[in-house]
């Protein structure tokens, strides 16, 4: 494994990573973003009294940038349909061998039918999302407590607590001076 992965090429191992991350590599770009860098440099513009000319010049070139950098992402991704081995080598450096396998292995019981099915980068990407998926929620589980792990109650126990409970409900009662409920 060791060998393999530094013999993918790191921007490969870029390209597959930047693909099959949940989310893009930047900040979601929205409506909602770029009004909240103009509300900041307007609130900046009110307290100090004066235009910050530099910072929205840079706030506008890098707005720009990261709808850039999503668009291109995007493009390249629509240009580049299905899964070539090279990808599917840089995807296995990345994201290690057997998330990889187990998300191939899920694509293959899926499309098992259809028998001129090729991978394509957008289906192995959501595999590879929902086996990271399966993998967080399986280690959460392992960190819960299972019901069949639970502790045995014992009804003597819980009849005794009972039993204390009751005797310091009615000294409370009998300090309070009224009598036990």
């Amino acid at each position: 494994m060791a060998d393999r992965k530094e013999s993918v090429p790191v921007l490969d191992r870029f390209v597959a990573r930047l693909e099959v991350s949940r989310t893009y590599p930047c900040p979601v770009v929205s409506i909602l973003t770029f009004w909240a860098g103009l509300i900041a440099l307007t609130v900046v513009d009110k307290v100090t009294g004066t235009t910050p000319v530099v910072a929205s010049r840079l706030y506008a070139v890098a707005w720009a940038l990261v709808v850039g950098l999503e668009l291109g992402r995007d493009v390249w991704v629509q240009r580049h349909r299905y899964a070539s081995p090279r990808w599917l080598q840089a995807v296995d450096a990345a994201v290690g061998h057997e998330v990889t396998v187990h998300a191939l292995a899920a694509l293959i019981r899926q499309h098992e039918h259809v028998l001129d099915y090729v991978v394509t980068r957008s289906d192995l990407r959501f595999e590879v999302q929902a086996e990271r998926v399966r993998r967080r929620e399986a280690a959460r589980r392992a960190e819960g407590f299972r019901l069949v792990e639970a502790p045995v109650i014992d009804a003597a126990q819980v009849a005794r607590d009972e039993e204390r409970r009751r005797r310091a409900r009615e000294r409370r009662a009998a300090r309070q001076g009224r009598a036990p409920a």
